[in-house]
This record gives C-alpha cells, sequence and structure tokens, in this order.
C-alpha cells in the first residue's frame, strides 16, 4: 500500500458517516437551520411566524443576530474602553466626539439588513446542495475538519485582502469604499465604526467567505460562527488600541490602513500584507512620525538660528 493510500485510509477511518447519502446531509442542513431560526424567531407570534417563508425567516434571523453583536459587543467595548479606561488608554482629545459614533451607527443600521442578506442567500444555497459544505463533522472526520478548516481561512484571507484592496481603486473606493474612510483620524474612529460601510461594500468584503463554500468542504455551522465572528472582528480593530499580538491584524494596524489608505489591507492576519509589501506595523508607524517630529523640530530651530544672525 502507497504511503498516499495510508493517509487517505486514515482520514476515512475518523469519518463515521463519509457514506451518508447527500439528501441526508440536506435534510440534516435544513434541519439545524430551521432549529436556528426558531430559536431566534420565538419572540413572533406563531401565527405570523408559519406565515413567514424559510428563506424570510433566515434573513431576519440573521439581522436580528447581525444587530445584537452589533450593539452589545460595540456598547460593551466603548463603555470599558473610553468610560472604565479611557483616561490611561487614549491620550487627551483622541476619543472620539459622540456626533461621530452616532453617525456610524446610523449607517450601520441602515445597512445592516443589507448585510444580512448574504448569509442567508448563503445558507440557501447550501441547503440546495450547490456548495461543498457539510452538516455534521462526523461527514469528513476530525483530521479532515481540521485541514479543511486551515484551507478555508487561507481562503478567506487571500480573498479579504483583494477584495479590500480593490475598493481601494477608482470607482469603487469612490461611491463605495469611501463611506467607510471618512473615519480616517483616532479621534473619528470607534468600535462602532467596525459596520459603518456602503451595504455592497459589507457585503463584498465578507463574500469570500461563501464563495469558498463551493470549492472548499467547509462545516456549515462553522462557517456561520466565522461570519459572525467578523462582525466581533471588526468592532475589535476600530478602536484605536495596539495589543501588540502579532500576527493577528489588530486595531494598531487597521488605526494605519485608516490614516495612510495604502497600507494594512488584511483580515485576522499580517501574512498577506507582508507577502504583498504592504504591511505597515504600528511600530515603524510611530517610530516614522516620531522622526518626521523631529526633523520638522530641527527645521524650525535652524530657521531661528538664521533669523538670529540676520538680527545681529
Amino acid at each position: 500500500m502507497s504511503k498516499w493510500s495510508t493517509i487517505r485510509q486514515w482520514f476515512s477511518s475518523f469519518a463515521t458517516q463519509a457514506d451518508m447519502p447527500k439528501e441526508e446531509r440536506l435534510r440534516l442542513m435544513i434541519e439545524e437551520n430551521v432549529w436556528k431560526n426558531n430559536l431566534v424567531m420565538w419572540m413572533l407570534p406563531d401565527s405570523l411566524r408559519d406565515q413567514l417563508p424559510h428563506f424570510v425567516q433566515t434573513w431576519l434571523r440573521c439581522w436580528i443576530l447581525c444587530a445584537a453583536v452589533y450593539f452589545i459587543i460595540g456598547g460593551i467595548w466603548c463603555y470599558y474602553t473610553y468610560f472604565c479606561f479611557g483616561d490611561k488608554l487614549f491620550a487627551p482629545g483622541t476619543i472620539p466626539a459622540w456626533k461621530d459614533v452616532w453617525e456610524q451607527i446610523r449607517v450601520s443600521n441602515w445597512a445592516i439588513p443589507m448585510y444580512s442578506l448574504l448569509p442567508a442567500v448563503t445558507e440557501m444555497a447550501a441547503e440546495k446542495g450547490w456548495t461543498r459544505a457539510y452538516p455534521r463533522v462526523e461527514n469528513v472526520g476530525l483530521p479532515a475538519y481540521v485541514l479543511y478548516f486551515f484551507l478555508y481561512m487561507v481562503s478567506v484571507e487571500f480573498g479579504v485582502y483583494w477584495m479590500h484592496r480593490g475598493l481601494h481603486w477608482g470607482w469603487a473606493y469612490k461611491y463605495l469604499h469611501y463611506d467607510h474612510h471618512k473615519y480616517n483620524k483616532e479621534h473619528t474612529l470607534s468600535p462602532f465604526a467596525g459596520l459603518a460601510f456602503h451595504p455592497l461594500d459589507g457585503i463584498l468584503q465578507a463574500v469570500p467567505y461563501t464563495w469558498t463554500l463551493f470549492y472548499c468542504p467547509m462545516h456549515f455551522l462553522t462557517h456561520e460562527l466565522l461570519l459572525f465572528a467578523t462582525g466581533v472582528w471588526t468592532i475589535n480593530i476600530h478602536d484605536c488600541l495596539h495589543g501588540r499580538t502579532w500576527p493577528i491584524m489588530g486595531g494598531g494596524y487597521h488605526t494605519i490602513h485608516h490614516t495612510t489608505y495604502k497600507q494594512n489591507y488584511g483580515h485576522y492576519f499580517v501574512f498577506m500584507d507582508w507577502m504583498m509589501g504592504t504591511m505597515y506595523t504600528p511600530e515603524q508607524y510611530e517610530a516614522d512620525r516620531a522622526a518626521a517630529a523631529a526633523k520638522v523640530t530641527a527645521g524650525k530651530a535652524v530657521a531661528a538660528g538664521g533669523e538670529g544672525k540676520k538680527a545681529q
């Protein structure tokens, strides 16, 4: 038996439901999605909920959960970073004004219903069997699940990087991404800026999570949890705080992106920016700012000295 045959056999030994018919997999996926809808839509009367199509229920569920993540996580983050520890974490005058925060909330509220269409459409595609998503880890086995998870995230990191970078070009920036880059100073960024996008912009940056499902096997519930985790992540990276957690693309890196426009397009990690030559570390950014300030100070001193000699 060849080495590759042995490896395939080892992977298959963990997949106790590898031979589950496709129809059974899709049935399990639909049942799980109905359960998720019921878990959230209990607040509606049964008579109304029963009249709503499955897709509409899914869309409403995603809308409610997205809004909950945005307001609960964003509110908690702002409370602790601004009110509890603001005097320790921020220099005077660098905490965003409430008018900027309210503007970001307004833009986000307009966009969240549109964002929520992407996971709803993705769920419909998975239920119809158009993707390579599977409902149970046992369908592929734990080793393959881990392998596919890694490949899935590599594809997502690659796709988000280039989608984000593309949104900085020409008409895409002018008509879509500019809505987010209005917040281009440390004192105008807040966690609530995390979802303050033009709706199409926000969808495009998340769509790599969906298109990867069409060629990479992925546990569907894990996919959805990752998609909603981006809501938490984007709240985190707009707080302007540098956590020094290399190789994670944290708030320090993303603040630079908002102030320079040309660096740090990545998603969770710095690797794509490092490979493409667009990485700008917060440490280098601060060193460059200090050098520029020192140069200006030296220039003023030279100018003042020249004026003093003329006066003599």
